[in-house]
């Protein structure tokens, strides 16, 4: 469910166009040069569409899902699925909650620091905090902000790359355009954006649905 919330990020070029498959095998660049695609995802209220694709090891067929994201920078992010079968994700800086139609499950993420810096990629990406996320992740930027782009996020410890191998956010231009997330077993999750929604054209109603009432 970690892995889940954490697809999708920021704005998405509603074309059908994907990035060039040798984008990762580029220069990378790091450190402060990065700001400026940072700075692209700063927002205080964001609504998406996502379409998702998880392929697993042991399955011959991907698992798909549909649904949509939400994030308030005071409250933080909302993920609700559609298809296949409804659920809803709600990630604070200090819980997780997930909630199908049978039972409700709250973790703590100050359980492990590990678990809570991978969770907190997607809010902290959305408030531009480059030096929060390298904490936990050393960052590369690949291609240009002026054609296609990628922030590829590696783990520094042992311990979280027995979570997750990589997490990269694709672009082109000021638009994201998907994010991919690879496990450390292999399994990877792609997430294709669609239908965003900044700042104050998302409603006090919309946010009050997506994270339920307080």
């Amino acid at each position: 469910m970690i892995l889940a919330i954490l697809s999708g990020p920021a704005v998405a070029d509603p074309t059908p166009e994907a990035p060039p498959p040798t984008l990762l095998a580029g220069t990378a660049a790091k450190g402060a040069v990065l700001d400026p695609i940072f700075k692209q995802f700063v927002v205080d209220r964001l609504s998406c569409k996502f379409s998702e694709e998880k392929k697993v090891a042991l399955l011959v067929r991907p698992l798909k899902s549909t649904g949509t994201i939400y994030f308030a920078r005071d409250k933080g992010i909302a993920r609700t699925v559609i298809t296949p079968k409804p659920q809803s994700v709600v990630l604070t800086k200090t819980t997780l909650k997930i909630r199908t139609a049978k039972k409700t499950e709250e973790i703590p993420l100050d359980k492990s620091k590990d678990l809570k810096a991978f969770a907190l990629i997607f809010p902290t990406l959305l408030r531009g905090e480059r030096t929060e996320l390298e904490k936990s992740f050393d960052i590369a930027m690949y291609g240009s902000d002026k054609d296609w782009w990628a922030l590829a996020f590696t783990p520094k410890t042992d311990s979280l790359k027995k979570m997750i191998k990589r997490v990269v956010v694709y672009g082109k231009k000021t638009e994201a355009h998907s994010l991919q997330v690879v496990e450390a077993n292999g399994d990877t999750t792609d997430t294709r954006l669609t239908d965003i929604v900044r700042d104050k054209a998302v409603t006090d109603t919309e946010i009050a649905t997506a994270f339920g009432a307080p």
